[in-house]
């Protein structure tokens, strides 16, 4: 690939795959994943990893939003929830409870300054997580 100073893009292969990976039906994405794994089981674990992101499950509906809520403690949600843009934020808590809503931000105001390193994890977890529901048939990710 040609310097990128010559006004080249540089591009992240392992996210693109995932991309490409992530608009297959699940079928197919699995025998790919399946065939990459034999080969080189690291790639596939970060194509896996890279299929589903945070934002994604707070897009859920709130029935299934739930059911990814009910699989990690209040704390380790609000961790995840730290510093998130105020739209999404918003958008969250229209999908909850009132009360639960009001929990989650009196959970996150507890947390008080956090790494960015751990927010990053807590929302990795989740979004581990929500894989699994969705590859389980529990929730369906979009």
């Amino acid at each position: 690939m040609a310097n990128p100073k010559d006004g080249d893009l540089k591009v992240d292969g392992k996210k693109e795959a995932s991309l490409l990976l992530a608009s297959l039906d699940q079928t197919h994405r699995e025998r790919i994943l399946q065939e990459i794994e034999i080969q080189n089981p690291e790639l596939a674990a970060q194509l896996r990893k890279g299929l589903f992101q945070f934002e994604q499950v707070l897009a859920l509906e709130s029935m299934q939003l739930q059911k990814v809520m009910q699989g990690h403690p209040p704390r380790l949600f609000a961790l995840a929830l730290r510093g998130l843009d105020p739209e999404l934020k918003k958008n969250l808590y229209s999908k909850l409870s009132e009360r639960q809503a009001r929990a989650m931000e009196e959970e996150i105001q507890s947390i008080g300054p956090s790494k960015l390193s751990d927010v990053k994890q807590a929302q990795e977890k989740i979004t581990e997580y929500a894989r699994e529901l969705h590859e389980n048939g529990v929730i369906q990710l979009q």
